[in-house]
């Protein structure tokens, strides 16, 4: 799917923006958190060109007074300190500490990529996210796919493609 004009979905003072692109998917995504260990971090990845390691091996990040809350909702069943971060004022509660330096941010470009594939596609398009998460990417993704207008769905020739788009099997074409 190709983007073919700029869209965004605000939530306040959290924001996601998708806009034309080349021939790739950039996510530049900021987190601003007032604990001191999260705080604001920033990345921005090509997801078709660059090394992806440190974003697939982010995990999913708590803050260590969020927990009774959100077992409350029924969530984090599985959760321990072997799957995911739990921040307690400023310490990190995992002995082991952080993966890569920008542990946080990566998981949610993780959360983002993977919510963008749940269209079925590749997505060609620039996206920039500030306090994003689940809900944003999925309000954005229905907002793009309200007006067909928004999008183009393409047939794309290996030949042209960078190595990481070449898998035909996970391409659908029309």
């Amino acid at each position: 799917i190709k983007i073919n004009k700029e869209i965004t979905f605000s939530d306040g003072e959290r924001f996601i923006t998708i806009k034309p692109s080349t021939l790739n998917l950039e996510i530049d995504f900021q987190l601003k958190y007032k604990n001191e260990i999260i705080g604001n971090q920033k990345n921005k990845v090509k997801v078709y060109e660059d090394d992806l390691t440190d974003v697939y091996n982010s995990r999913t990040y708590c803050l260590y007074e969020d927990i009774e809350f959100i077992k409350s909702k029924g969530l984090a069943k599985g959760g321990s300190l072997d799957n995911a971060i739990v921040v307690k004022g400023e310490e990190i509660l995992n002995p082991e500490g952080l993966r890569n330096n920008k542990e946080f941010v990566n998981h949610k470009i993780l959360d983002c990529i993977g919510d963008l594939y749940t269209s079925g596609y590749r997505i060609v398009a620039s996206i920039t996210c500030s306090r994003g998460g689940h809900y944003l990417t999925n309000q954005l993704l229905r907002k793009v796919f309200e007006n067909k207008e928004n999008f183009s769905i393409l047939e794309i020739k290996e030949k042209n493609l960078p190595h990481t788009l070449i898998n035909k099997k996970i391409l659908r074409s029309i």
